[in-house]
């Protein structure tokens, strides 16, 4: 096991392009990204305010709370620490990663903090009297520069080109005016510090601190671990484990590269040892891990942008995302069932697995992620949704502890009666009594006893207590209960002596390093990609682009689809997900919208909101098909990595990857001509529009498994050719949902299952 842990370790490097560091530029790294956590609750989070909050309502006013900076401010700042980051852990030239840091490093690091702190500083007069000057200019292109360099060494050479090909259209569109360029590149909010990196900043570094958290505390080995135990013993039970595992960590990380590297680890050699040859096993895990950033309730970083480009609350954005999700992964599971009959696979013995009472018993575990869901689908804002369920993930993590005495079952329902009445806003005497009770019979010693798991909870029901009697408002209350889980778990795991206590600490700390260091390739991509909206907004292609793009198609819908998926799916040979979502939102959503914004029910606006269904549904259509660009080839970095674990060639592992991700690639258009699947898009529930919903749902499932029969062969039996390719032929038409091809279908497998068409 630890050599396999070497290579993934080895396999991530690559992967990610990063370079060893000696302790003290370690250190560097570490001190930037805590002080990117700690700048980010203080004043972007505004955890100063909610603090001022609560000891005001006591009598203690700390005016000096009360100082805010500008957002833009806080962007400068952030990027500044992201930018050290990159300059010190990704070489000049990736051949270099064996290198030390050298002379170019330093200097691209020092005109980074010249540039952005020279913003921070000049950014209140510039808000006050909007006047540039010409030493903003310099400022503003070396800026451009250190950011473009940046993403160049971090994601590659592709994003960085292709925002040099729009800055360079957009300074000739403008007659090279540099004051203008720099106001609105630089200074105003439209350039590197627009719409993406204000969403990374304020909420995507929240979700990526409370799924490092997470993945710390070792959620990712309790998933993969629980369902390889319920399903290991069933035949294909390995490979499907790693499907449903990978969904839910997909709740967790977000990245279909990363969910390979943690959840693969486990599920590959298990899946080889199963059986399935090393092209089966390698590809199943990246199209499971893939389909994580569809997943809600945390979905990929790119779909906090939609709801702001949109001004749909997230809320909305993951409802829109469930039938789609649901798809997507019955596709997966479809696909891998029948391979498995296809191949005789049998279940592994239950002896290879802990038991499952064992994982029953750990279950609320689980609870962070059912409590940000819940958060979520209330309203609460993201940020407070995570940042809230941090701390539940803090409690649970402690609680869990089987090293640290105490009754397991006992506490486990303290902390979810502390949830439920810390939700509910209302309640804190019980919380009191609860923690009289603790000291009582910790004091008699009967099932408690004066340790870490009593410490722990104690502070939490106090505090809970305390800002309910004062009168918090709930927001606010639980946005301080996670930051001040946060600090009880530090002072706790520092006074403890248990191993299980150190783990809690430095899984504390190192979880906010994590964030800093994770949240790097997505704030640049963000920044970049701000350079690109920039760009469309100063010379007026943000509004004419899309009737260009229509009139070019001849306003063809179909031909508009296509050439959008294509676009997506090359760009994301080069580009991040998060910056390719913004480039195709940008350039082929609104050609998309103009197609179609005059047909019924396009036209009609999302129930409760101005944005047009029409609108919704090309953003969805773009934000799909870039996050399969992880898994198409030639590039497809999760199947390389699939393919890297399970010892399997990659193409071979990349086209089975395609294959059965087939419910990715034709799942956007189903949902785009049906977009009551949407959920978001009915206004009302009517018998009809239920029925019609459960009908859409039922037919793209069974169009999937025509397809996973078709394309594995196998129905009772391995099949003939000719019927093969009849099954295809009519899935493909099926999906446009008609009644019609759904009924042959129906009749084509019947034929099938009657045993009349075995080859």
């Amino acid at each position: 096991m630890e050599e396999k842990h070497v290579e993934v370790e080895e396999l991530e490097e690559v992967i990610s392009r990063t370079r060893k560091l000696p302790p003290k530029l370690e250190m560097v790294v570490t001190v930037s990204a805590v002080l990117i956590g700690i700048y980010e609750i203080l004043f972007i989070f505004n955890f100063n305010g909610a603090l001022y909050d609560m000891l005001s309502r006591v009598g203690i006013k700390l005016n000096f709370l009360l100082y805010t900076l500008q957002s833009q401010q806080g962007e400068a700042f952030v990027l500044a620490m992201i930018l050290i980051i990159a300059y010190l852990l990704y070489p000049f030239r990736r051949s270099e990663r064996f290198k030390n840091v050298g002379l170019i490093d330093y200097v691209f690091i020092a005109l980074s903090l010249i540039t952005m702190f020279y913003l921070f500083f000049r950014y209140p007069s510039y808000a006050e009297t909007a006047t540039v000057y010409k030493k903003d200019v310099i400022f503003a292109l070396l800026a451009i520069l250190v950011v473009l360099e940046a993403t160049r060494r971090v994601i590659g050479w592709v994003l960085p080109l292709v925002v040099i090909v729009f800055l360079g259209y957009a300074i000739q569109n403008i007659n090279f005016n540099w004051m203008v360029f720099t106001e609105h590149m630089y200074l105003a909010s439209e350039g590197i510090f627009a719409t993406p990196l204000y969403v990374m900043t304020i909420y995507v570094f929240a979700f990526i601190f409370f799924g490092a958290f997470l993945l710390k505390i070792g959620i990712s080995d309790y998933i993969t671990e629980f369902m390889i135990s319920l399903f290991g013993s069933r035949p294909g039970g390995p490979a499907k484990a790693a499907v449903i595992a990978s969904g839910l960590m997909g709740t967790v990380s977000g990245s279909s590269v990363a969910n390979v590297l943690t959840t693969g680890t486990f599920t590959i050699p298990l899946m080889k040892k199963a059986g399935y040859p090393p092209e089966i096993a390698g590809a199943v895990e990246p199209v499971a891990s893939t389909g994580g950033q569809l997943m809600p309730p945390i979905m990929g970083a790119a779909a906090f942008i939609m709801a702001e480009f949109l001004g749909v609350p997230y809320n909305k954005i993951i409802i829109a995302a469930v039938i789609p999700a649901l798809v997507y992964y019955s596709g997966v599971y479809l696909f891998i069932d029948r391979e498995t009959k296809r191949l005789g696979l049998k279940g592994m013995p239950k002896e290879h697995f802990k038991p499952i009472r064992y994982f029953l018993r750990k279950s609320y575990i689980l609870l962070p992620i059912a409590v940000i869901t819940v958060a979520l689908v209330w309203g609460i804002p993201a940020h407070i949704a995570a940042i809230s369920s941090l701390g539940i993930a803090i409690w649970v993590a402690w609680i869990s502890k089987d090293e640290i005495r105490g009754n397991e079952a006992l506490y486990v329902a303290i902390v979810l009666i502390g949830t439920f009445i810390m939700f509910a806003g209302k309640g804190y005497p019980i919380l009191v009594a609860l923690t009289a009770l603790l000291f009582v019979l910790g004091a008699l010693k009967k099932e408690v006893e004066f340790n870490e798991k009593f410490y722990i909870t104690a502070l939490f029901l106090l505090f809970i207590a305390f800002n309910q009697a004062i009168g918090m408002s709930k927001e606010n209350l639980l946005f301080l209960t996670g930051i001040f889980g946060i600090i009880f778990s530090l002072i706790v795991g520092a006074i403890s002596k248990t191993r299980d206590g150190k783990e809690m600490f430095s899984a504390t700390y190192e979880s906010m390093i994590e964030a800093g260091k994770t949240s790097t390739a997505v704030m640049l991509a963000a920044a970049s990609a701000g350079l690109i909206q920039g760009s469309l907004t100063i010379t007026g292609l943000a509004n004419s682009l899309g009737y260009r793009l229509a009139d070019l198609t001849g306003g063809n819908l179909w031909l508009l689809l296509i050439v959008t998926m294509i676009f997506s799916l090359i760009l994301g040979m080069g580009v991040p997900t998060t910056a390719n979502y913004i480039i195709t939102s940008l350039v082929m959503a609104p050609a998309i919208y103009q197609a179609v914004s005059s047909v019924y029910p396009y036209n009609q606006p999302v129930p409760g909101f101005g944005t047009a269904i029409a609108l919704l549904a090309a953003h969805f259509f773009v934000f799909y098909f870039g996050i399969l660009a992880d898994i198409t080839p030639p590039v497809a970095l999760a199947s390389y990595a699939g393919s890297a674990l399970a010892g399997g060639d990659f193409w071979k592992t990349a086209l089975n990857a395609v294959r059965y991700a087939v419910a990715g690639y034709i799942g956007p258009y189903i949902y785009f001509t049906h977009p009551e699947m949407f959920i978001i898009t009915v206004k009302d529930w009517t018998p009809t529009m239920v029925g019609t919903v459960v009908y859409d749902l039922f037919a793209t499932i069974l169009v999937l498994y025509m397809l996973s029969v078709g394309f594995t062969g196998w129905l009772k039996g391995h099949l003939k050719t000719y019927y093969r390719i009849a099954i295809v032929v009519v899935a493909f038409i099926a999906a446009s949902l008609h009644p019609i091809p759904v009924a042959v279908g129906l009749g084509l497998l019947a034929l099938g299952m009657l045993g009349k068409v075995q080859g």
